[in-house]
């Protein structure tokens, strides 16, 4: 249950989604950050150039490392309906980046994640891995990623913002490739 109530009216921007997500009808205490985080998401979503499969990883990643059982609950059957796998589901709940679930791209961006989840910054070894495997572009939107999807869990996370599981609807909101890998 929230630990403050949900504000009578949404934000204007809360208009742009699918589904007026708790989350963001939270946020809309404070109607300027809403526009603002609202429009930061959707150019995760569809201006990206990583892969909608990758992306997801990042995200069910940063929910793993963050506890954020409102992301996970939202971005699990999106994850799934873009190629990420049962078993890799399980490795990242577990905070694993290693193993036959990931090619060598995909396990640098999960180490990735959980470095910058659980550290704040990169190592060395954590930024050429990822240089590696993506353009600097893509390693730009990674880390962004990260950092907004952070952002979200501790608002849902400090404010126990009730899960509304609809990420079904958000199936159509992928980016250049159209959701492929």
């Amino acid at each position: 249950m929230a630990r403050i109530p949900y504000p009578e009216r949404p934000a204007d921007g809360v208009a742009k989604l699918p589904v007026p997500l708790n989350a963001f009808r939270m946020l809309s205490h404070a109607p300027p950050l809403t526009d603002t985080a609202i429009d930061m998401g959707l150019a995760v979503l569809l201006e990206s150039t990583l892969s909608v499969r990758l992306r997801e990883l990042v995200i069910m990643t940063v929910a793993a490392g963050t506890g954020c059982e409102y992301e996970a609950a939202q971005h699990r059957p999106i994850a799934l309906n873009s190629g990420v796998t049962e078993a890799q589901l399980a490795a990242v709940a577990e905070l694993r980046s290693d193993g036959p679930e990931f090619d060598a791209a995909e396990s640098a961006a999960v180490a990735a994640v959980i470095e910058l989840v659980g550290r704040h910054t990169l190592s060395e070894g954590g930024l050429a891995a990822l240089r590696a495997g993506f353009t600097d572009r893509q390693v730009v939107e990674i880390v962004t990623t990260v950092g907004y999807y952070v952002m979200l869990a501790g608002l849902m996370n400090g404010l126990g913002v009730d899960i509304d599981p609809s990420g079904e609807r958000f199936l159509g909101l992928s980016g250049p490739d159209g959701g492929q890998t």
